[in-house]
């Protein structure tokens, strides 16, 4: 667009039918799209507006003289913007993406710049518009130097880059001949999104849910982050009396109210039964004495609220059918303590093979192929401390031994890991990231099972079956296994790929948030001293002495990932040129 008078935009057309008219001191940024000035300072007319362009000497400045509005000369593209982190509310402009070395790089590093309730409101061309198809068959593509994305691969895109939510709109360009039409949905296309005559996705991607949004209106980032420590705890059955408690004396302190909890629970738990079970277990709700009416009052009035939100008919049941009679939340209270959760249900073989803690089995004296050692390279204590609390919640053996091996100031995740290698003659090792949280109690049950064939070498949660060229095991075409990211505290996404219908699918490499292994071998910190590609490495590694690397069979997912938010940094792609060109020519890749 070349656009310098707001009446010449078209609303319905442009990016600014994202724009909510409001009169609230907010932040806006636009990147090298002033056309929209005039027309962005009418629907908000409190704004802070910034605008960044590459060239301010293109730009007709007498132009928007009236606008107020603040000029940064910068590539976007290639420099740091130079604004403070969490700046914006709203940053605006047409096709950044076109022209993005990497994509994903400008996503992410975009949002480190909105609010946590910002968003981003920008275009794409549709690589499904029925004239980029017809060129194709010409075998003309016009768009070499260019991005063009469909719909669904921009999605991936936006929660690859920390994105929680996207709507989109469409710019239509010529219609399509219906003869081609037919021609095209006759080969399998589908058309459901009118894709064909849509030359441009307008999209808003925001950086959390509306819901969310409001959820972090009302407290700062800390006491959002200690709430949703507590409720987990209390999902997973992590001392849960020592949970209750302290998730009450937050509450006091910070004057919550009961419909606030119950939507942060909506928001951060992901089994509501598993939580209600522990929690009506911790706090006996019907049975509190009489100096504890004003907590006995709040439960109450909890369980009621989560009753709107879930509907749990069960308690209803009960209640109706005259088996409890005080009320509604109690009703719920009484089932849940009658039904546990589905994680308790675990095969009688288990139940009765897995009968001790990590924390029991800690320091005990067994021989080395019934150790298990858990490896961490440690530079956060708080996260690591909440990640060893469920570490020592796993059920094992009774005649197993296991370790917790901390490594600090590592040179690199290999050296660690090479570290504690030599620190323990444990068979198995767990190796994991400090921000992992093992929520399967049955996790060591699991992996020993599989161990059992002695040709696996090596387990993860989720991986590529093949890898591509790149060696980016997420670029593969068939990917599989799950696992739940928690990046902020007021949300959960899961990652779920591909699911297997046996007990594990062989994998060419997997994610190192958690690798268990039955075989060592050394990590190759000769060839990688940073903090990427160490795994796919290890993958390798194992494979060229003839194990299989493994994805086993989840039902719920093993492990919550709560990594913080960022864009890659500068070293990975060093470290891809290291892996391909050691492995390259190993890889099998599908495309």
């Amino acid at each position: 667009m070349d656009v310098t008078n707001a009446q010449k935009l078209n609303k319905e057309d442009s990016l600014l039918q994202f724009i909510i008219p409001s009169q609230e001191r907010c932040r806006v940024l636009l990147v090298e799209s002033p056309e929209y000035l005039t027309y962005v300072r009418e629907l908000l007319p409190q704004a802070e507006i910034h605008c960044v362009v590459s060239d301010l000497q293109d730009v007709p400045l007498d132009s928007y003289a009236k606008v107020d509005v603040q000029w940064t000369e910068l590539n976007y593209l290639q420099e740091r913007l130079t604004f403070a982190q969490k700046y914006f509310d709203i940053i605006l402009g047409e096709n950044l993406l076109a022209q993005a070395g990497n994509p994903q790089d400008i996503l992410t590093g975009l949002g480190l710049y909105l609010k946590d309730t910002g968003s981003l409101i920008t275009s794409f061309i549709n690589v499904r518009y029925w004239q980029v198809m017809v060129d194709l068959l010409q075998g003309h593509f016009y768009h070499v130097c260019s991005h063009v994305f469909a719909a669904s691969e921009m999605e991936k895109l936006l929660c690859a880059s920390f994105y929680k939510d996207v709507s989109y709109a469409k710019r239509k360009g010529r219609p399509v001949p219906q003869e081609l039409a037919q021609k095209i949905q006759a080969l399998g296309f589908n058309d459901d999104n009118d894709d064909l005559e849509t030359e441009m996705w307008l999209m808003q991607a925001m950086k959390s849910m509306p819901s969310i949004g409001e959820l972090k209106r009302l407290y700062t980032p800390e006491i959002r982050r200690n709430l949703v420590t507590y409720l987990r705890r209390l999902e997973y059955g992590i001392d849960t009396q020592e949970s209750l408690a302290r998730f009450w004396q937050l509450y006091q302190e910070n004057q919550m109210f009961p419909a606030y909890v119950a939507g942060f629970i909506k928001e951060t738990i992901c089994h509501i039964n598993d939580f209600l079970w522990h929690f009506c277990q911790a706090v006996e709700v019907g049975t509190v004495s009489s100096e504890n009416l004003v907590q006995e009052k709040f439960w109450q009035e909890l369980l009621a609220e989560l009753q709107k939100i879930y509907t749990i008919e069960e308690g209803r049941e009960l209640l109706a059918n005259g088996e409890v009679e005080e009320n509604e939340a109690v009703a719920i209270a009484k089932w849940c303590q009658g039904n546990p959760p589905e994680a308790y249900k675990y095969p009688a073989e288990a139940v009765q093979s897995c009968s001790a803690t990590v924390a029991e089995a800690l320091g005990k004296n067994a021989a080395s192929d019934r150790k298990i050692a858990f490896i961490t390279c440690v530079n956060n204590q708080q996260q690591y401390a909440e990640a060893v609390l469920y570490i020592k919640h796993l059920l094992l053996p009774e005649d197993m031994q296991a370790e917790i091996i901390a490594i600090e100031n590592a040179a690199s995740m290999c050296n660690g890991y090479n570290q504690a290698m030599s620190m323990t003659d444990a068979k198995y090792k767990v190796y994991l990231h400090q921000d992992v949280l093992i929520v399967n109690k049955y996790f060591i049950y699991e992996i020993l099972r599989l161990f059992q064939e002695k040709t696996i070498g090596g387990i993860g949660v989720i991986g590529a079956r093949c890898l591509p060229a790149s060696g980016i095991w997420w670029d593969g075409m068939r990917t599989y296994g799950k696992v739940l990211h928690a990046c902020e505290a007021e949300s959960t996404v899961l990652s779920s790929c591909m699911e297997t219908e046996e007990a594990y699918i062989e994998a060419e490499a997997v994610d190192g948030l958690i690798m268990a292994t039955q075989v060592d071998c050394p990590w190759r910190e000769d060839l990688f001293t940073g903090w990427h590609f160490y795994e796919i490495s290890k993958c390798k590694e194992l494979q060229r002495l003839g194990y299989k690397v493994v994805v086993p069979k989840q039902q719920r997912f093993w492990a919550i990932h709560m990594p913080k938010e960022k864009p890659l940094d500068q070293s990975y792609s060093e470290y891809q040129r290291i892996f391909l060109q050691e492995y390259g020519n190993e890889l099998h890749p599908e495309i």
